[in-house]
């Protein structure tokens, strides 16, 4: 019996949640459907894929004529591709790949994911996908929403029919994770696990809103003088936080190690994992940081970490104080605002420093969490979340 012929589209295969997902999704595809992963340009492969692997050979654009052009180029490329192949099933992942795979439509089965709580994103960029998800995303066979929050956002403040979206969660690779966290880190990394380590993973971004964990941080490290935090990830705001820290006189404390294809490895020799965000999808670097057996400190944004840390609670709780939570700890979101080094601490950023200091000077709870998070974790992993996939697939 032949193999139906499905693609994956999306803009990489590095640095992001979703292109994680989608590269685990071609891993565990590929022995059933003939798997083309087709990427935008593939200067950089990190994250490891299975299927043939096709690239558009499309750099960015920063420019509004140079974006218009790679929309036009980039639906044209892909059309092209869906026919050559006789793709039958497309699935892509995030805004830009999902609006192209609808316009490229041929005889395709058409899947689109959302990893994004939409309605909590701005900029002229955002403005834009808003009125074309509203426009088009109705066109889609299937939409795949991240978490159950993302459903209710699509459905009502987008107008997308209810019956077209499906909630499935971003998927793991528990055993992978295990593996990796037992590689060798660099001799020059090593100084810092010396003591009690703090790590944050995710892009430097406004949405991760890390400014507010640095200057939360500030507090920490005047009641608990060896602490260390650690930041996984680049992005826009990498020069602002690194001034940050400086400004804060936290150079020795603070560390950035960019974006690295093994983070579990610094992950599971960390201490606590704190996720500072303004808005999430479900977050992907959350779960693994729980794969990685860390007790969890988050804020309970829009959306995700209420859903994974406090599953049998409403939705749309609004946090006002620090929940010992079911799997972890949650604390109020922070502002959007950015704030310099002498502006007094938040509300919501005292809430932060206060439970991490809390948190790191309670080993019983951190064992306690440490548990619960290996434990919650598994309900993400490959072998719970790939059924939902393929019976979407079919």
């Amino acid at each position: 019996m032949m193999k139906k012929n499905l693609a994956i589209i999306t803009t990489k295969l590095t640095d992001g949640g979703a292109e994680r997902v989608a590269a685990i999704l071609s891993s565990c595809i590929s022995s059933q459907y003939e798997t083309y992963i087709i990427v935008y340009n593939d200067e950089k492969l990190d994250y490891p894929y299975k299927g043939n692997l096709i690239s558009l050979d499309s750099k960015p654009a920063y420019n509004f004529f140079s974006k218009i052009y790679n929309f036009v180029y980039r639906i044209y490329k892909i059309r092209r591709i869906k026919r050559k192949y006789k793709i039958q099933t497309s699935i892509s992942f995030m805004e830009g790949p999902n609006i192209i795979n609808i316009f490229s439509k041929c005889e395709d089965k058409i899947i689109i994911s959302v990893h994004t709580f939409i309605s909590r994103r701005s900029s002229n960029y955002w403005g834009i996908y808003k009125k074309l998800i509203r426009m088009f995303y109705n066109r889609a066979d299937t939409i795949i929403a991240v978490s159950k929050a993302i459903k209710e956002d699509l459905s009502g403040n987008f107008g997308i029919n209810q019956e077209k979206v499906k909630v499935i969660y971003n998927m793991i690779d528990f055993d992978m994770i295990q593996r990796l966290a037992y590689e060798e880190i660099e001799e020059k990394h090593m100084e810092i696990f010396e003591t009690t380590v703090i790590v944050n993973v995710g892009r430097l971004i406004k949405a991760k809103g890390q400014w507010h964990l640095i200057r939360a941080f500030k507090k920490v490290k005047e009641n608990i003088p060896d602490i260390k935090l650690l930041i996984i990830g680049m992005g826009e705001l990498g020069d602002y936080l690194v001034d940050l820290v400086s400004k804060l006189g936290l150079e020795k404390d603070v560390y950035f190690l960019g974006f690295q294809t093994n983070p579990f490895k610094y992950i599971s020799r960390s201490k606590i994992f704190a996720i500072s965000s303004i808005c999430e999808g479900l977050g992907n670097a959350l779960i693994e940081g729980m794969a990685s057996g860390l007790p969890i400190i988050s804020t309970d944004c829009k959306s995700g970490p209420r859903e994974i840390l406090a599953p049998d609670t409403e939705m749309d709780t609004e946090l006002k104080t620090i929940q010992y939570a079911e799997y972890g700890i949650l604390i109020p979101a922070c502002d959007e605002i950015y704030y310099d080094e002498n502006v007094p601490l938040t509300k919501e950023e005292t809430i932060l420093a206060d439970t991490m200091i809390m948190l790191a000077q309670s080993d019983d709870l951190k064992e306690k969490y440490s548990k619960l998070s290996k434990i919650r974790a598994k309900d993400f992993n490959i072998d719970e979340i790939l059924p939902m996939w393929l019976k979407t697939i079919e």
